[in-house]
């Protein structure tokens, strides 16, 4: 399947495809409607003031989304700036495990690369487990000095990628 999908960015006329995508990816997560997440989650129009909000397609079907945040953006959370970052990586549950996450990410370290990144670090969760596996599949290492607290109920997990 993944030979047939485009990794590009996002059109206004798929953002609420992105948001549908990314709630459900993060409903095990406990998230409800009125969370301050959710709502950044939902909020693609917002977030491309400030990233790059990726997109998987085939055909005009959004599979999956990940968001770029250059240096400078108030979007990304662990990385300095000689590292390269992604957020809110999320497939659509009927197409997990084809190889469309593995495909998000690649072109990430491929933009990681050509921009002259030194590593690219990111921070997940316990429960997204098919991520970590994924991430743990394509090179990536826990660095849990890099770790960090979003709340007394959830702390978040960094990898890096050295390049």
């Amino acid at each position: 399947m993944t030979e047939r999908v485009e990794i590009r960015l996002a059109r206004e006329g798929e953002y609420d495809r992105v948001a549908d995508i990314l709630a459900t990816a993060y409903a095990p997560s406990g998230l409800r409607p009125g969370d301050d997440y959710y709502q950044h989650l939902r909020d693609v129009a917002g977030r491309v003031a400030a990233a790059e909000v990726w997109v998987a397609v085939e055909g005009s079907e959004v599979l999956g989304t990940v968001t770029w945040p250059p240096v400078g953006s108030p979007e990304r959370e662990v990385a300095g700036d000689d590292e390269a970052e992604f957020r809110m990586l999320a497939v659509d549950p009927r197409v997990q495990g084809l190889g469309i996450g593995r495909a998000l990410v690649e072109a990430i370290v491929r933009r990681a690369r050509s921009e002259g990144f030194r590593r690219i670090v990111l921070s997940t969760t316990t429960w997204s487990t098919s991520a970590r596996r994924l991430y743990a599949d394509m090179g990536f290492v826990r660095v849990p000095e890099r770790d960090w607290p979003v709340n007394d109920d959830l702390v978040l997990q960094a990898y890096a990628l050295e390049l």
